[in-house]
């Protein structure tokens, strides 16, 4: 019962953004003019970047998490793991579709739901390495590192307690030994065994340039979207200060699908560097959709292989189940 009260107010909560963000463009946009600029661009250029788009999203993304599952499971149940774990984000709140990704990859790995945790870790943390990484190149660029500072703490942490697993393993396996509930230590044991077995060199430039061509791609794709289809005069700083900005946006799970959020998002950033608001909001709205689109059609394969209640199912398994 308390956990459908909490899912009713985020839902309420979501709503409440969507709404205020729906009401903002309405009353103080131009929105002729918003969808006179849609109209602008010529369809070919928008066709050529969602191919672009759903290339990272079909190939690059697929192939960096089939990398950390060893290329042991079968390639068609890791895309079909990924694609609903996606989709179920866009849908539900509080990122549940990670947790389907986890029931789904557990079925096919050995070690089991610790493994497909220690999976989920990685592709999350690196994600953030990158976006850490975005963030200081972009504020070296424009003299700022004020966003990057928290993030930085943040990802320096995370290092740490990763670098603490493997220098100082046994210890940790004693203080782990002592927690009163057997299943979840047991659980935790077997995470903490499988990253502190996987980190290496050769891992970590392996993952780094794998997050690489999927970040940079994303940047890229905005760029031109920005650049070459609506025409905005921007310096590759700016395009690059303001992908970071649109991609934290689209980090944070305010909404479905961060609807409203990374809107919001790139116009503050776009009219922060000289360009209108209406052109701006028409550029995410339009890049929003062509990043979303792909995703859609590859989840909506999964959802329809795993049937929609037994994927609903699967949102709601809890870890140490």
């Amino acid at each position: 019962m308390r956990r459908q009260v909490k899912r009713v107010l985020f839902v309420l909560v979501q709503v409440g953004i969507i709404s205020a963000c729906v009401f903002y463009a309405l009353k103080y946009l131009d929105v002729p003019r918003v969808l006179a600029a849609l109209a602008q661009v010529p369809v070919w250029k928008v066709f050529c970047v969602f191919l672009f788009q759903a290339s990272l999203a079909w190939v690059a993304t697929p192939l960096r998490i089939y990398f950390l599952c060893r290329f042991e499971p079968p390639l068609a149940t890791v895309v079909q793991a990924l694609g609903l774990g996606q989709f179920l984000n866009l849908i539900l709140p509080a990122k549940l579709g990670e947790a389907a990704k986890l029931a789904l990859l557990r079925r096919v790995l050995p070690d089991g739901l610790a493994g497909a945790t220690e999976i989920v870790f990685w592709e999350r943390f690196f994600d953030l390495n990158a976006l850490l990484t975005l963030a200081l190149i972009s504020g070296a660029l424009m003299g700022s590192t004020t966003f990057s500072a928290p993030l930085g703490l943040l990802v320096l942490g995370i290092w740490g307690a990763v670098f603490a697993l493997e220098y100082w393993w046994p210890l940790v396996e004693r203080l782990m030994g002592r927690l009163p509930w057997p299943r979840l230590t047991a659980y935790f044991s077997g995470i903490a065994t499988a990253l502190q077995h996987r980190l290496s060199l050769r891992f970590a430039l392996s993952m780094g340039g794998l997050t690489l061509i999927l970040w940079g791609g994303e940047v890229l794709m905005q760029g031109i979207m920005l650049s070459v289809a609506f025409g905005f005069d921007l310096t590759p700083a700016q395009i690059l200060v303001t992908a970071v900005v649109g991609m934290a946006g689209l980090s944070a799970p305010a909404t479905p699908g961060s609807i409203g959020v990374y809107e919001a998002a790139m116009v503050a950033s776009l009219t922060a560097f000289g360009q209108p608001k209406e052109e701006s909001l028409a550029a995410a709205l339009l890049m929003h959709a062509i990043m979303i689109l792909p995703v859609l059609l590859i989840g909506l394969w999964a959802m329809l292989s795993v049937g929609f209640r037994a994927a609903l199912r699967l949102s709601e398994t809890a870890p140490d189940k």
